[in-house]
């Protein structure tokens, strides 16, 4: 999720193709399965396992409120 916060913050275009490239491009460059990074961020952004589409919901949430929510995940996530 923090690797996801960092590229997300760093996005200048804020279009639901450009969402897709960068969080594709963080997967392959972490060596995960782009649904192992992608469903994190899903929780994270819409509180649920089931959204509408990912990229969509988070061009909609904005790039303020996406990263809120990212980082009230991450903060919830530390002991």
């Amino acid at each position: 999720l923090q690797a996801a916060a960092n590229a997300l913050g760093d996005l200048e275009e804020w279009t639901v193709e450009a969402l897709e490239a960068r969080l594709r491009a963080l997967a392959e460059e972490l060596g995960l399965k782009p649904g192992d990074l992608f469903m994190p961020v899903r929780v994270a952004a819409s509180g649920s396992k089931v959204s509408p589409p990912l990229f969509e919901t988070l061009h909609v949430l904005g790039r303020d409120e996406t990263l809120r929510r990212i980082k009230r995940a991450l903060d919830c996530l530390k002991v």
